[in-house]
């Protein structure tokens, strides 16, 4: 998933990389001193296209590019500065380890760039002051450990394909300032990071789904419990062929689309439900599957505990659907069987 400069800049700002002062705007504003106006695009050469703009008068300035077809803008404040600098991480997919990518060259121009170096920092250990010292020098610039840090820490705990800041901007008195972002986050890891998710402004779905190469159908409510079922299947000699976390509070009709959606995978041999209901109520669940059972016909199983468990049961039961109070049991006699 790529996102946005100002979703970028949100995530910069959770793990510690300072950003410039700005607001996000779908309309012209005003705003008191020079700015920069910056159209909300999810493509790059916004620079050389002139839809980023320094500015004195950001009103006009987001009326003329909105005549461009532009509708989301990031307006900051100005900060003047004497360097502009490259960095960024990602993993190194021949070795499955981190790097940072640096350039004193940083800007516009980074791709014609030939001082680019990488730094290899070994997920087991993380980032050291050593390492940190070793940018530092072949940049010439000074404190740079949060930025490094921040930057490591996006593709190590947030499943970042990229972080990139470019450029990252150095001020006479020695301040540092991530002018621009350019992050991917990994569409397969998206269900661990929900919350995340909503906090930089994109929806978070209800229920998280993620295709796996296996012939057992997974289906939970919270990822920590979707999560642990695919252990235990594998611990117990299966193969998941999917994680799919229908979430807090899924009714009749969620349960059923996840139930159709997994059993419609010609490689799916049966399925697995695991639910502890909370605000999630088991007859609805159960209704849910046995609706879906009807189009299906593939084995499920089912472990089933929580608000209104009995009654899910019975109406399991009563259309022929194995249930569950543990989930060892109900992983047991599915991959038994």
């Amino acid at each position: 998933m790529k996102l946005y400069e100002f979703e970028g800049k949100e995530l910069f700002r959770e793990v510690g990389i300072p950003v410039p002062k700005g607001i996000v705007t779908d309309k012209p504003i005003k705003w008191e001193g020079k700015a920069v106006v910056k159209s909300q695009l999810l493509e790059g050469a916004r620079g050389k296209r002139g839809l980023v703009r320094v500015t004195e008068n950001v009103e006009e300035t987001i009326n003329e590019l909105m005549k461009l077809g532009v509708n989301k803008f990031l307006v900051e404040e100005f900060i003047p500065h004497e360097k502009e600098i490259y960095l960024s991480a990602l993993i190194d997919r021949d070795v499955a380890e981190p790097i940072i990518v640096a350039s004193p060259e940083g800007g516009i121009d980074i791709e014609s760039s030939k001082n680019v170096k990488i730094f290899h920092i070994p997920i087991e250990r993380g980032v050291r002051s050593y390492d940190v010292i070793k940018i530092e020098k072949y940049l010439n610039v000074k404190g740079l450990e949060p930025i490094i840090k921040g930057l490591y820490k996006l593709v190590t705990e947030y499943d970042a394909e990229l972080a990139e800041i470019n450029p990252l901007a150095v001020t006479v008195d020695g301040r540092l300032y991530a002018l621009d972002s350019k992050v991917i986050l990994e569409d397969n890891a998206l269900f661990r990071h929900q919350d995340l998710l909503e906090k930089i402004g994109r929806s978070p779905s209800k229920d998280a789904y993620v295709e796996l190469d296996g012939d057992i159908g997974i289906i939970g409510n919270g990822a920590g419990l979707t999560m642990a079922t695919m252990d235990m299947v594998k611990l117990m000699g299966g193969s998941p062929a999917d994680f799919y976390d229908v979430g807090g509070g899924a009714d009749r009709e969620k349960v059923k689309e996840a139930v159709l959606k997994i059993g419609s995978n010609p490689k799916v041999k049966k399925i697995i439900i695991n639910i502890y209901g909370g605000i999630t109520k088991c007859d609805e669940v159960a209704l849910g599957i046995v609706d879906a059972y009807s189009l299906i016909k593939k084995p499920i199983y089912v472990r089933l505990v929580g608000t209104n468990e009995e009654q899910g049961r019975k109406i399991l039961q009563d259309n022929g659907i194995k249930y569950y109070t543990d989930a060892l049991s109900c992983i047991g006699d599915a991959l038994r069987s």
